[in-house]
This record gives structure tokens, C-alpha cells and sequence, in this order.
């Protein structure tokens, strides 16, 4: 779960941290030379969470920058017609940025250069916290008739949602209590799902089939992020409190803990050895490794991203990792 930060960092002091990457490795025994190339041990792990600048950070394999200029003036065009429906007004806006959102998402599903997807995100989420994430009636979301006996979390349970969203899907504070009969609240339309894509580098959250928000993430070093299908089995808030402690020198588990379920690894050619667990998505203390191969197999997101997830989703929400 833990990650490792980007080598390129703190070249200042290098010989100090390399003499205390040998003492490491002499304290523990090792037998191998990860300083200076040759045979790797068991050994290393260690010495890398312990000094995480060592720590090798995969470059990501800058998917899609293979693009054509026809390609990448398709998705200029599709940004900018985004960013002009969310300036237009009234019914024209409604009908504007429903067409921009089905365009963008329909190429943010896809390979994109990083430069791209970056410039698409923000724009996107405009789109979507429109069309999704207020408190609008429209057709995706669904109504529900407040019963006798009802409450804001019996609602979020039932709906597949956290309740945090419940309340801002409706316009109420969080932690309002008062709900009476016959009360029309907004629900969305389809079950929340994430999937990963680590082709991509991104993590995207779904309400049905629809595409709602997307981020730019890291995951496991020397691909090693199982992939598969699961559910959401644990969420926790400042995770790097329970873990390993306020002393932990990688300090990686940040802010939200998103943790699944243990799944099959669709790649592993032994049905045995098959079974991951400890995957997650997780906030980090190294935002500048992300997109990238870093992480010792959860999934790595930045700290704004992994909050908003975490207030959408909750504990049965199934998550997909996708090669």
C-alpha cells in the first residue's frame, strides 16, 4: 500500500542518504547491491521504505501521446465546446452541455496524452457537477418518496451511495436529521462503480453507465497492481493514524483509506497465488509521483481527489481494475 517517492528529489545530501541506505543494508544482512546494480534480496523492500527517495519511480508510459494532429484537434475542439456550453444560459445551456459531457467522456474513456487529459479534467467536472452532482432533478438522477420510518442513511444504504452524497445530492447540511413523508429526494440513476485503469493512469467513478468524474493516479511499481474485480470493504479517515503511526518514515496513507475487498489477479498463471489483499486507493504524501508506476500496489491518488471519492462512494460499491 505504500508508496515511494520520486528519485529525482532532495539530490542535495545524496551521499548522506546512500550511507544510511548501507548501514541498512549491513544491519540487516543483506547480501545484495542496491546501490550500485548486481543481485537484488529481500533486503531491499526494507531499505527503501525506510529511505524513500531511493526508491525507483517507474515513468509512466505516456499513454495515447502517440496521437495525431487529427486526434488532438478533435479533443481541443471537444474542450472547447465544453468550456462554451458551461458559458452559455438557460435552456441552451442544459441542452449544450449534455452534448459536451457524452463527447468528452466518450475520450476520456480512451488513450489520451497526459497534457490533454489534464486540460480535459477540469472542464469535465463542470460538466458533470451540473449534470450529476447538484441538486437538479434531470434524467439521471431518480426521485424517491420519503416513506414513515425513513432516515438520510436507511436512503444512502439502500441507494448504493454514501450518505454525504444523499445530503449534498439535495441541497442539505450534512448530519441533518429531519426528513418527512412524501418527500421527494434526488437519488442517481444507476449503481456507483469505480474502475481503474492503469493503462491510463486514472480512476473513474460511474453512476450507472455514465461516466461522472475521472483522476489522474499512480499504482504499483513494475506493474504490479492486481487486476480484477471486487468490492469497496473498508473506508477510514486519516488512515496514516491507524497504520503504522505519526514516526512512520514513509508516511504514504494519507487523509481517506478506500480499501478492497480481496480479489483474484487476473494476470496470475498459478489459481494458488491468485488471491491479493491490502489493495486500496488512498491519498499520498507525494502528489509529484503521481501519474506514475510508484506505489507498492494500491492504487495512489492525489489528497482532493481521494476526499471527493470518498464522500461519493461507499463500503459494496464494486471496483474494477482494468489492465
Amino acid at each position: 500500500m505504500a508508496s515511494r517517492r520520486n528519485s529525482g528529489r532532495n539530490r542535495k545530501g545524496g551521499k548522506g542518504i546512500l550511507m544510511l541506505a548501507g548501514a541498512v543494508v549491513l544491519a540487516a544482512g543483506g547480501g545484495g547491491y542496491l546501490l550500485f546494480g548486481g543481485k537484488s534480496t529481500a533486503a531491499d523492500s526494507a531499505i527503501v521504505d525506510l529511505v524513500p527517495a531511493l526508491a525507483k519511480t517507474d515513468t509512466p508510459a505516456a499513454p495515447g501521446n502517440t496521437a495525431d494532429a487529427g486526434a488532438l484537434a478533435e479533443i481541443a475542439a471537444a474542450i472547447g465546446g465544453a468550456e462554451a456550453a458551461l458559458r452559455l444560459d438557460g435552456d441552451q445551456r442544459v441542452t449544450a452541455t449534455k452534448e459536451a459531457w457524452a463527447r468528452l467522456a466518450r475520450m476520456l474513456e480512451g488513450p489520451m496524452p497526459l497534457e490533454e487529459r489534464q486540460r480535459a479534467l477540469p472542464v469535465f467536472h463542470g460538466l458533470t457537477g451540473e449534470l450529476f452532482l447538484s441538486p437538479v432533478h434531470n434524467e439521471f438522477s431518480e426521485n424517491y418518496v420519503v416513506k414513515p420510518g425513513d432516515s438520510f442513511d436507511r436512503i444512502a444504504s439502500r441507494a448504493g451511495v454514501s450518505t454525504a452524497l444523499l445530503y449534498d445530492l439535495n441541497n442539505k447540511p450534512r448530519g441533518h436529521k429531519t426528513l418527512h413523508p412524501g418527500e421527494n429526494l434526488k437519488l442517481p440513476r444507476g449503481k456507483v462503480s469505480i474502475v481503474v485503469r492503469k493503462r491510463d493512469y486514472t480512476t473513474s467513478l460511474y453512476f450507472g453507465e455514465n461516466l461522472v468524474r475521472q483522476y489522474i493516479v499512480a499504482h504499483g511499481s513494475n506493474d504490479n497492481t492486481p487486476e480484477g474485480v471486487s468490492v469497496i470493504s473498508s473506508m477510514s479517515i486519516d488512515p496514516e493514524k491507524q497504520s503504522r503511526g505519526p514516526n512512520d518514515p514513509v508516511n504514504e496513507m494519507r487523509l481517506r483509506w478506500i480499501g478492497l475487498d480481496a480479489y483474484n489477479d487476473a494476470r496470475a498463471k498459478d489459481p494458488k497465488n491468485a488471491r491479493r489483499t491490502g489493495i486500496g486507493l488512498h491519498g499520498t504524501a507525494y502528489p509529484e509521483s503521481i501519474p506514475g508506476m510508484t506505489s507498492r500496489g494500491c492504487v495512489r491518488m492525489k489528497d482532493q481527489d481521494v476526499i471527493e471519492l470518498y464522500d461519493i462512494v461507499r463500503i459494496g460499491n464494486k471496483v474494477e481494475v482494468r489492465a
